[in-house]
């Protein structure tokens, strides 16, 4: 027993140093939002990139504001969170809208990218759970017969560095989530709100992509906005589980003891 109390410690420290090898470290995070302005007969009007980069942690802070065609982006700000075994983002887009309206007028599309994060769970299921909510103010995008506003958040495996053409999306999106909604009149969220996407085996690195398309606008020279957020996270082992892996160690060490008891008789 006394020879086995003073092993514990060097067993102890074997399965702390496996488990920090076997998480990776998280890499600095590269941003990309692209907001474009599409006509109605589909060609771009205007197209403008930003880009910044994280801290360290892979957690970072993006802000774009432009004029893009007939559309004034006066805020979309990018929050990045990092954390043990989940990656999330929130976005605050404000939208000043100056062109023609309904059956003719403009689709804004906005996207942000981030990429080179990684999961120390992986390759264990993951799921994207997304959430919005346009605002009560005066712009107006889609109604009960319309699509005002289309959110997708999903993960591309690998680091993607670059946006496809002006007014396209990228592809290849796993556990993608998909929300529509109106914008204007009143408070509204999108449907269903919040939404949870397919699991996906996670993969590093991995890129996180979203996009918002608005479209439909009743009305022009008017003012809104979206607030939203999106989470990659692990899924938690059922718990079962859990408690059958908890009792592995203390199967495995009774069992040494005893064959050790056992050979000492």
């Amino acid at each position: 027993m006394n020879r086995f109390r003073k092993f514990l410690p060097h067993l102890m420290a074997a399965l702390v140093g496996a488990a920090m090898l076997a998480a990776p470290t998280q890499a600095r995070a590269a941003f990309i939002i692209r907001a474009t302005d599409v006509l109605s007969n589909s060609s771009v009007n205007a197209s403008v990139t930003d880009t910044g980069s994280s801290a360290v942690d892979g957690s970072g802070f993006l802000t774009f504001g432009h004029t893009v065609g007939n559309f004034s982006i006066t805020l979309v700000t990018n929050i990045a969170t990092t954390g043990p075994g989940f990656t999330s983002a929130s976005e605050t887009i404000n939208i000043t809208y100056n062109g023609p309206v309904v059956p003719n007028s403009d689709t804004l599309i906005i996207e942000i990218l981030g990429n080179n994060f990684s999961n120390p769970t992986a390759p264990a299921l993951s799921e994207i759970t997304s959430n919005a909510s346009p605002s009560t103010s005066g712009l107006l995008a889609g109604d009960t017969t319309m699509t005002g506003v289309t959110m997708t958040s999903g993960v591309i495996a690998g680091n993607v560095v670059a946006l496809g053409a002006a007014g396209t999306t990228l592809g290849s999106q796993l556990g993608m989530t998909t929300g529509t909604g109106t914008m204007g009149g009143a408070s509204s969220i999108l449907t269903p709100n919040p939404i949870t996407g397919a699991q996906f085996n996670i993969v590093n690195p991995f890129s996180f992509y979203q996009t918002f398309t608005v479209t439909g606008f009743g009305n022009t020279a008017a003012a809104g906005s979206i607030s939203a957020g999106s989470t990659v996270s692990s899924v938690p082992a059922p718990a079962g589980l859990m408690l059958a892996l908890t009792g592995l160690p203390v199967l495995g060490a009774s069992r040494w003891l005893r064959r050790r008891q056992a050979r000492t008789a």
